[in-house]
């Protein structure tokens, strides 16, 4: 591969098309990309040429998503709090492509001294038994005590 520049799309903005901070990619089986537009609080749809298909806005200020072969969503919100996003709390959100609901959701583990450790950090994935694997970032590090938590979602 040599990177041969193909196309570009998007600006700053608000509206579909623009975005505030694109932070996390991810094709689902259909070979549709989805954006995670962290700053607009959405993940926008788009098809492979760059046009506008749909957009969701209940997985909170992405950090990253995983699409599972079974097309489930899991998205990793790091910044969710009273003061970004009112009355959303960071964690995992887990949702089918093929419908704007969430069927689960998986929040900061806390301990007597640790509150609100893990499932706050920068990456997701999701092995082929349903576990989920974060990628603690800078907020949630010194928290949650080791790089990487994981988390048993039971097959969902």
């Amino acid at each position: 591969a040599d990177g041969e520049y193909l196309m570009e799309w998007g600006e700053i903005g608000t509206e579909h098309g623009q975005f505030r901070t694109p932070h996390a990619l991810e094709f689902d089986s259909q070979g549709r990309l989805w954006v995670a537009d962290r700053g607009n609080h959405r993940i926008e749809i788009y098809d492979q040429q760059g046009n506008y298909l749909e957009s969701r806005y209940l997985y909170g200020r992405i950090s990253d998503i995983f699409i599972t072969d079974d097309d489930m969503v899991y998205a990793i919100d790091s910044e969710s709090s009273e003061a970004r996003h009112i009355n959303w709390r960071n964690g995992v959100r887990i949702g089918p492509v093929d419908q704007d609901w969430l069927v689960g959701f998986i929040p900061p583990w806390e301990s007597a001294s640790r509150p609100q450790n893990g499932v706050t950090g920068e990456g997701i994935a999701v092995d082929a038994d349903g576990n989920v694997y974060v990628a603690e970032g800078p907020a949630s590090l010194s928290d949650a005590g080791s790089a990487f938590t994981k988390y048993e979602t039971g097959g969902m």
